[in-house]
């Protein structure tokens, strides 16, 4: 599943993620769009994997704790 915050928010509301990958890159916006939504319900996550990439970003990959 690919998507924003609103499809991670509804797959985190019936139980259908595992696995988050993102990337975070090193620019501070100041301002902007948080990740997820407000009323996004929890979810427990270890992080699996971090890779440095180009230019100090990194790709993340949380799987779910259960």
């Amino acid at each position: 599943m690919e998507g924003g915050g609103q499809v991670v928010r509804s797959m985190i509301a019936i139980g259908k993620i595992d696995v988050i990958e993102m990337a975070v890159i090193p620019v501070i916006l100041g301002d902007g769009i948080p990740l997820f939504p407000q009323g996004t319900g929890e979810l427990k996550l270890w992080l699996a994997k971090c890779e440095i990439k180009a230019k100090g970003a990194l790709h993340l990959v949380y799987e779910r704790m259960d």
